[in-house]
């Protein structure tokens, strides 16, 4: 699945809040913490509404960042049934430099059929992520 995004900020800017564990926990809808496990290894908490219902669960992730290449590589395992391996690669938008181009590539497997129900759920939370980087205040 490829989702693009495109935000009202600097692209040095949106790296840094994606590539810093403490920026992303403070701009993600759904993950509440990250505790550092090892070298790029953390262990995510994450809370998803199922209805009305809120369920909390927690899995290991890999994360690997380029600031040169601008890109984010994260590899999660979810309840050791769904791996996800996402790519964010950040440009400046050629038109105007305050704006930047986040182009995502997630993919999913599982031997269960949750890759319908997991698009939607990537779709929707990431378009509040970006959202939220978006009403952030430069520093």
């Amino acid at each position: 699945m490829k989702l693009i995004f495109k935000i009202k900020k600097p692209c040095d800017f949106v790296f840094a809040q994606l590539s810093n564990m403490q920026n992303f926990v403070a701009v993600h809808p759904v993950i509440s913490k990250m505790d550092c496990v090892g070298e790029n290894s953390y262990l995510v908490y994450e809370t998803l509404k199922l209805g009305i219902l809120p369920y909390s669960f927690k899995y290991p992730v890999s994360i690997d960042c380029s600031a040169n290449d601008k890109t984010i590589r994260m590899q999660a395992k979810v309840m050791k049934l769904v791996k996800i391996d996402i790519t964010f690669v950040f440009k400046t938008d050629s038109t105007n430099d305050a704006y930047t181009l986040i182009e995502e590539n997630v993919e999913f497997q599982s031997i269960l059929p949750v890759s319908f129900l997991m698009r939607r759920i990537f779709k929707k939370q990431h378009k509040f992520l970006f959202e939220n980087i978006e009403k952030l205040e430069l520093q």
